[in-house]
């Protein structure tokens, strides 16, 4: 028998007095033991409706982009301060062969075209940026220097994940290292630094600077109520790999390793499709060009569980950090207060989504095979609410 909606919300229904119980007892238990006497912010937005009906934003279809061969790619160069290297012959090829592609023939519904700061992105994106503007000569790929579009379509925050100290260094050793950290960023440890870089010294600030530009895309494409068409965005490899396997609710390790053992990447105009908004999270779509279920596994969706509560506390303590740095008390004191609410909201909301796992995998299977779910969940939700 399948597990209906209802049925779901009836468990949660049941189990929300027992996790909001518990969440009460440890916060009495932290104010007890205290030898100070702390008077925390109103806690609002996120974490005082945590068991609510949540209003949910409109859904973006975003395109990622991976930008065409660079001179630096033919020989394994870490380049990854902007404008950076050009296209060479055969990536300004891609730029048009991917290009034409997504015009379709001009049977897309595509509302936007972005690009980072770099000029080798900029050049991929210039033949889908002539297309769309009915331009005869899109395959006249500029030699630069940047800007080469519109600067309303460049954001910085689409570059490329900064090297630090492997700036400037070429080969397999040096490639290995430059994607460690990004790979401990994807796992929701983000803050294994990029040792020398100022511009993502860490999985926090490049989470900041990529989602504000996604933000911004967001923005931008949700602002004419009439839109329902997607956004294309031109950046680079890791930094695509790197925000879509920290921020999407499916993420597919499996063809991650797939492409990591493949082309050590993304490669060269690949694409990596989400859906969604920053509001209530991201869908993968499709993976270069392999499409992913929207419904995780268990084991997948337990993960992202944990991420998104051991991400909480990483961020609020980023964002304390740099309100200190600007010498600003009332920006100090204000990121104390939305980080508290933050963590509170992630404490909060963790034991529930652990447990919706869980009733998914049920529905999952029993919606699959033979085995009747229902007596199951019915007695775990007698057991929750004696």
């Amino acid at each position: 028998m399948e597990v209906t909606d209802s049925l779901k919300e009836n468990v949660m229904n049941h189990i929300r007095p027992w996790i909001t119980a518990g969440v009460t007892l440890v916060g009495a238990s932290a104010v007890a033991v205290s030898p100070v006497t702390v008077v925390l912010p109103e806690i609002q937005g996120p974490a005082a409706q945590a068991f609510a009906i949540q209003l949910t934003a409109a859904d973006i279809v975003l395109d990622l982009v991976r930008h065409g061969q660079s001179t630096e790619n033919v020989t394994d160069y870490i380049g990854t301060t902007a404008p950076g290297a050009p296209l060479t012959d055969l990536g300004e090829q891609q730029a048009i062969t991917v290009g034409e592609q997504l015009y379709n023939g001009g049977d897309n519904n595509i509302s936007g075209v972005w690009a980072s700061d770099f000029l080798r992105a900029q050049q991929t994106a210039w033949p889908l940026v002539g297309l769309l503007a009915g331009n005869s000569d899109y395959n006249q790929i500029p030699d630069g220097p940047t800007p080469l579009l519109d600067p309303s379509q460049i954001l910085s925050g689409l570059g490329e994940i900064n090297a630090g100290w492997l700036e400037g260094q070429s080969g397999t050793i040096p490639g290995l290292l430059y994607l460690l950290p990004t790979i401990a960023w994807m796992t929701g440890n983000y803050w294994v630094p990029m040792l020398g870089s100022s511009i993502n010294p860490n999985g926090m600030a490049f989470q900041d600077n990529y989602s504000g530009a996604i933000q911004t895309i967001y923005d931008t494409s949700t602002a004419d109520p009439d839109n329902d068409g997607s956004d294309v965005a031109f950046s680079h490899g890791a930094a695509i790999m790197a925000w879509t396997m920290m921020n999407v609710k499916n993420p597919d390790w499996g063809l991650f390793l797939e492409t990591l053992a493949g082309d050590r990447g993304l490669p060269n105009t690949g694409q990596v499709v989400v859906e969604g908004n920053p509001t209530d999270g991201w869908t993968l779509v499709s993976w270069n060009g392999q499409a992913v279920d929207a419904q995780p596994d268990l084991l997948t969706s337990l993960f992202v569980d944990w991420r998104d509560l051991i991400t909480a506390p990483q961020m609020a303590s980023w964002h304390i950090w740099e309100a200190l740095l600007t010498g600003d008390p009332s920006e100090f004191f204000n990121a104390i207060g939305q980080g508290a609410e933050q963590v509170f909201s992630a404490l909060v909301e963790f034991p529930q989504a652990v447990i919706e796992s869980f009733v998914n995998a049920f529905s999952d299977l029993g919606a699959g095979s033979s085995l009747d779910t229902s007596d199951l969940l019915a007695d775990l939700t007698g057991a929750l609410a004696s």
